[in-house]
């Protein structure tokens, strides 16, 4: 009984693992790229970006070049003091037609 028990939870664990990875791999949705502002600061932009599907415009302060060193065969991003996010409603009439 307990035996059968391990081998269900080992399935288990291994079912969720797979479904991880096969979800890191998904392609991620993309945002319109609209524009982008002065930030007030060398180096950095505010990017105006429109999301689609829930009709979102976003604001994201962040710095033009991201820099990036590679560490065991992956890239990783260099954490900074930038990288706040905003976003709100659009209200556009398109969307506002399709979704009633």
């Amino acid at each position: 009984m307990m035996r059968s028990i391990k081998f269900i939870l080992l399935g288990a664990l291994v079912c969720i693992a797979a479904q991880s990875a096969i979800a890191q791999n998904a392609q991620k949705a993309q945002m319109q790229y609209v524009t982008t502002f002065e930030a007030g600061q060398p180096g950095a932009g505010i990017y105006k970006l429109y999301d689609v599907s829930d009709d979102v415009i976003c604001y994201v302060l962040m710095p033009d070049t991201a820099s990036r060193k590679q560490v065991d065969g992956k890239w990783v991003y260099e954490s900074n003091s930038l990288g706040s996010i905003s976003c709100l409603k659009a209200n556009s009439t398109v969307k506002s037609v399709v979704k009633k």
